[in-house]
Parts: C-alpha cells; structure tokens; sequence
C-alpha cells in the first residue's frame, strides 16, 4: 500500500503534512485497513456486507456444485452485473442468488412494494443474462431478518411469489417455515 503524503507551506510559513493513506486504502479496497472519521462507513452498510460474506462463506462450504460468489454478467443492454452467489451444478442449470439485509420492519409501508419491486428487477436481469446463455434458472433472495410486522413477511413474499423468485429468510428454521406453512 502506497501512502501518499502532501506537504505544503501555510501563510504562517509552517509546514503542514497531510496524510492520504486511509483514502487511498479505501479505494484501493483494504477491509481490514481502519479509516478516518472523514470516510467511514455507516454501521449498517458495514453490517449488511458482513452479512453478506458470511451467508456466501456458508454457501462455499455447505452447498453443492460449483459456487461463484460475485460473479460477473452482462445484464440485458451491454450493463455490467455481480450476482451475489451464482451455483452451476450443471451445464443447462444455474440457480442466481441475491443477498439483501432489509430491515423490512423501519420501512414505512408505502416504500415496502418500492423495494421489493426494485430487488425484483435486479434479480430478473440476472435471470435474463442467464437466459440469454440458454441457461434455465432458479432464482432465489436470502434476507437476514423476517420483518415482525403484522402481514408484511406474507406481504413481501406474494410479491416475489408473483416474480418465481424464492425467499429464504436467515434467521428462520426449515421447521419454523414449515410450520408457517402447514406443511407436515
């Protein structure tokens, strides 16, 4: 890592230096690297890319078939993409997995639909760029946390229900979905 150092005189004839290593380190994509006030980043974006290592380390781990975290596409009109965790276990087949911390209960109702709709249109033109290989897809969406409000989880998967995109919430047991959904 290269730390850049700035000197320049003052009108009082002193000489300041100013240090650029935390900037530079921030652009030059340094996790472990500890920033200035000026650059840091808020808590929750720093939880939610957390979150999101985590849930693709446990895919790398625990899921079959070939695992691409980040993987490049080319979504429909030449815009580049990264698909949070894209599984080929075969050749005609992949599943697009998107990775989201919503934190579903903050929002305000009406900006809810907003987001779904939004999350939507990004998992679909990872979908198309699939598609567009001769690839048939499983699309899902992993979210940390179920929202609390009353009929807003039901609410957020109708929606993505409505798109063929799989919901998975992380902090809910295969035997708490089956019993939201009277399965035996």
């Amino acid at each position: 890592m290269k730390i850049l150092r700035l000197v320049s005189r003052g009108s009082n004839g002193r000489q300041t230096t100013a240090w650029f290593a935390s900037l530079l380190a921030v652009g030059a994509g340094y996790p472990n690297h500890k920033t200035t006030q000026m650059t840091k980043e808020p808590l929750r974006l720093g939880k939610g890319k957390r979150f999101h290592r985590d849930v693709q380390e446990e895919w790398k781990e625990t899921a079959e078939g070939e695992i691409r975290p980040e993987q490049n596409v080319v979504r429909q009109g030449g815009r580049n993409g990264r698909v949070d965790i894209l599984v080929d276990p075969q050749e005609s087949m992949v599943a697009v997995v998107e990775i989201k911390r919503s934190v579903w209960d903050k929002m305000k109702e009406e900006n809810v639909r907003r987001n779904v709709k939004r999350q939507i249109r990004q998992v679909w033109s990872y979908i198309e760029s699939q598609l567009e290989d001769g690839k048939e897809v499983c699309p899902g969406i992993i979210f940390h946390k179920r929202p609390m409000t009353p009929g807003r989880l039901e609410y957020i998967e109708s929606l993505f229900e409505e798109e063929g995109i799989a919901v998975v919430w992380q902090d809910e047991t295969i035997d708490e979905l089956k019993n939201r959904n009277d399965v035996v």
